[in-house]
């Protein structure tokens, strides 16, 4: 069996993410909200509501992270 190399796995990693982060752009506030959902966590109109005042300030969620030192632990 052949290995994907570092590279392969970086750019499968970022095709990926690509692909998420277009399909969370694709859906509304609500839809996020209700995907987002679990029990025991907030309530839908509050995720709504947050999901709204991320768009709104240009903050996404699916921004990706910075740190790009290797994992610890």
């Amino acid at each position: 069996m052949i290995r994907p190399t570092r590279e392969e796995c970086i750019a499968a990693a970022g095709a990926a993410w690509a692909a998420g982060c277009a399909a969370e752009d694709a859906m509304t506030p609500r839809q996020l909200a209700e995907a987002a959902c679990r029990p025991g966590g907030p309530p839908v109109d509050e995720l709504e509501r947050l999901i709204t005042a991320q768009r709104e300030s240009g903050h996404a969620a699916t921004e990706p992270p910075t740190d790009t030192s290797p994992p610890t632990g």
